[in-house]
């Protein structure tokens, strides 16, 4: 007796995937997250990133950050940190000097598929930019 009604459920339940399958696969929602790190100032630091998505750490790695020689920052890009990051997802950022926690940034995915660059979404983050003491984080504005 409620053989039919299952079966039933069973074929439109597959149906509903099978579509939702092949829309996701023709439309790009996903991109790359990278970032610049840079050190305007006169002291080295050894410099851990921490990207969060969904709550999980995706993206761990530190870095021997050198001082700044002359004018210009020491500058360090990570252009894949991230990839397939879905449009819309929440993601932060957390930077470590010498083991202490600065500064956090949290922000949306909201560039991807972008054709001028490779980094879809790019986060600067500046140390001692405008002064030894501060730490300037900021996604990229799309």
């Amino acid at each position: 007796m409620c053989d039919p009604s299952r079966r039933q459920f069973l074929r439109s339940g597959g149906l509903i995937g099978l579509i939702g399958l092949a829309g996701c696969t023709s439309v790009p929602f996903v991109g790359t997250l990278g970032f610049r790190l840079r050190n305007y100032t006169d002291e080295a630091y050894e410099a851990r990133i921490e990207i969060r998505v969904t709550g999980r750490s995706d993206f761990e790695k530190t870095y021997d950050l050198p001082s700044v020689s002359g004018a210009d920052p020491y500058v360090h890009t990570e252009s894949t940190a991230i990839s397939n990051v879905p449009k819309g997802m929440s993601y932060s950022v957390s930077l470590f000097l010498d083991g202490t926690e600065v500064e956090t940034l949290t922000a949306t995915m909201d560039c991807v598929g972008r054709d001028e660059q490779q980094i879809d979404e790019e986060i600067d983050i500046n140390i001692g930019f405008g002064g030894n003491d501060t730490v300037k984080m900021a996604d990229t504005q799309c």
